[in-house]
């Protein structure tokens, strides 16, 4: 029952994985050469939804995870975590000393080695998770408000580029995100609460709220960026969380969104490196943009998807060791 009622969590979070599988895809036809045309701006606009979706629905998973033991915590969610961030970063390593990857100049086994103090290539969102569950634990126990206040003032700051970060933009990330993290793990109740009100009358305003929010962002003078930017993130994404409660009540139109919500891990590693041999092959002007973006973002999610079903079960690739599975279960019942 629990699940069902999560249904629209896992639509949403499919969506937002989608996305995120179409900005690489973009990011990557466009210095391999492509005229995107309206699918750049299209693309930036996107980056007030996609990851700050992303980033809530995390936390709204996590709410009882952060009220765990630490070592609750380190069993439920930081062991695989951990695991899968550096494994995968070594796997990357491999894979990008043969393929190139140009959205990056770090060398990957220069990333590798820096990457427990200095995250800088697309699986920082496993790095990003990781500290935003310390966080989410340290102040478990304090009123909402203050970390909220304190994680809302950092990403305002953070999107008005006010944040030192070293010249690495995963910093700024970082540092934006944590804001949606935090909402979705303390007000969880709230977003269950919206996505059990909506309805068609709440369908329309948020189909409307979107880009009628991304209007009057682009109206908004240089001083104010950084506040309307992540206010512009929250209303994007309670909309889209009364989108994917209306959706999820129609199962055909969910199912998809619904299978890649609930597994967007596999996605989420892979996508990157199969897009790096994907998009090369394309002749650029073959056909429009967007039909060749589309196709590739299809591929770069199925892909993954069907390589988890047949991988899946074995240990150590998309999950923990079986070994040290087992020795973890034990104490995924420790509570708070």
């Amino acid at each position: 029952m629990a699940g069902a009622r999560l249904d629209w969590a896992d639509v949403a979070r499919g969506g937002a994985m989608i996305l995120v599988v179409f900005a690489h895809t973009l990011q990557l036809m466009d210095v391999g050469g492509w005229q995107l045309g309206w699918l750049d701006s299209l693309n930036l606009y996107l980056t007030a939804i996609r990851m700050p979706l992303f980033f809530l629905i995390s936390g709204v998973f996590a709410a009882s995870a952060i009220r765990r033991t630490w070592g609750g915590l380190f069993a439920s969610r930081l062991a695989l975590l951990l695991y899968m961030y550096f494994a995968w970063m070594l796997l990357r390593a491999v894979w990008f000393s043969v393929v190139p990857w140009p959205l990056s100049d770090t060398h990957p086994w220069s990333a590798l080695l820096i990457s427990p103090v200095w995250p800088t290539n697309g699986l920082w969102f496993l790095y990003a998770l990781i500290v935003y569950l310390v966080i989410g634990r340290l102040t478990a126990r304090w009123p909402a408000w203050i970390p909220l206040s304190i994680s809302g003032v950092v990403a305002v700051l953070a999107a008005s580029d006010l944040i030192p970060t070293g010249g690495n933009g995963v910093w700024r990330s970082v540092a934006l995100y944590l804001f949606f993290f935090l909402l979705g793990a303390r007000l969880s109740d709230l977003w269950k609460g919206v996505a059990a009100r909506a309805n068609v009358v709440l369908l329309v305003v948020a189909v409307v709220a979107i880009p009628a929010g991304i209007l009057a962002f682009t109206l908004i003078d240089d001083p104010f960026r950084g506040a309307s930017r992540v206010a512009l993130s929250v209303l994007c994404v309670a909309a889209c969380l009364v989108i994917a409660a209306m959706a999820a009540k129609v199962r055909p139109l969910a199912r998809p969104f619904l299978y890649v919500g609930s597994r967007t891990l596999p996605v989420y590693v892979m996508h990157a490196m199969l897009l790096a041999v994907l998009v090369p092959l394309v002749p650029v002007g073959l056909t429009s943009a967007l039909l060749i973006s589309v196709a590739l973002t299809l591929l770069a999610t199925v892909i993954p998807l069907a390589l988890y079903r047949v991988l899946g079960p074995i240990g150590g690739i998309f999950n923990l060791p079986h070994a040290f599975e087992r020795r973890l279960a034990a104490r995924r019942t420790e509570s708070a």
